[in-house]
Formats: structure tokens, sequence, C-alpha cells
């Protein structure tokens, strides 16, 4: 079972990167709506910890993939020619609090700049809310 779980781990393409931060903020455009997320050093602190030790983290990415694409699918209604391209394991800096960062892009290549939307998913399971603005 365990072997069966590391390989899903790799399945997913988990990257473990770790950076030092106050706050972490996403921001990108999307046909006539901009998202921005933003995510605090004491929110992700406050989270279950994961000493690097331990082969695994508090949330599996299964459960973290789960919860994105759950919010992904309230955020963008009728965007079934997206797909999730990745999910990323970031720490805050202190290699014990991370956060999982699920990346969802457009299935066929775009012209121009590269579009896609990230959801940040805490190792509690909480999703952190976009704010959603009309572009202007």
């Amino acid at each position: 079972m365990r072997s069966l779980i590391v390989i899903l781990i790799f399945t997913l393409a988990i990257q473990a990167r770790a950076v030092q931060m106050d706050t972490v903020s996403l921001h990108v455009r999307i046909k006539d709506k901009e998202f921005s997320t933003i995510v605090t050093r004491e929110q992700v602190s406050k989270t279950p910890a994961w000493n690097l030790r331990d082969d695994f983290p508090p949330l599996s990415p299964r459960k973290a993939e789960r919860a994105a694409i759950t919010k992904f699918h309230q955020l963008l209604k009728g965007s079934d020619d997206w797909e999730r391209k990745r999910i990323t394991l970031e720490s805050i800096g202190d290699e014990t609090h991370w956060y999982y960062v699920v990346e969802f892009a457009p299935i066929e290549p775009q012209l121009g700049p590269r579009t896609s939307l990230e959801i940040i998913v805490l190792m509690d399971g909480t999703v952190v809310d976009p704010k959603v603005e009309d572009a202007k």
C-alpha cells in the first residue's frame, strides 16, 4: 500500500520547494474576470505541520486535488476544456509548514500569454478562496 501511495505522489508530479515568505500572492486574468489569491505565513503556520522525515504530509495530494477541482468548477463554470496541469508542494520557508498549489490550464494551447488558474490548498484541507472581480 505504501508503494502505491509513493507512486501516486510521483504520478501527480509533486514538486517540493521551500521559499521564505510572508505572503503568497497569485493574480490572473481569465476572460473578463480577475482572480486574486493571497495567503499569509500566519494562515499557513496554523495548519498541521509536516516534518520532512515523515513519509506523508498531513493532507494527501489526492485530497488536495479533489478540493481544488471542486473550487475550480465553482469559479469557472462550464470550463470543461481545462485540465489540472500540476500539483506543487510549497513551504513557507520553515520546512515544516507546507501548502499545495494546484494549477489548472486550458487543454488546447492558447495564443498569447499562458493562462492558468492556481488554487492554494492548506494542509488542513482549506481551499484559499480567490477574490474574483470584473476585469478593468
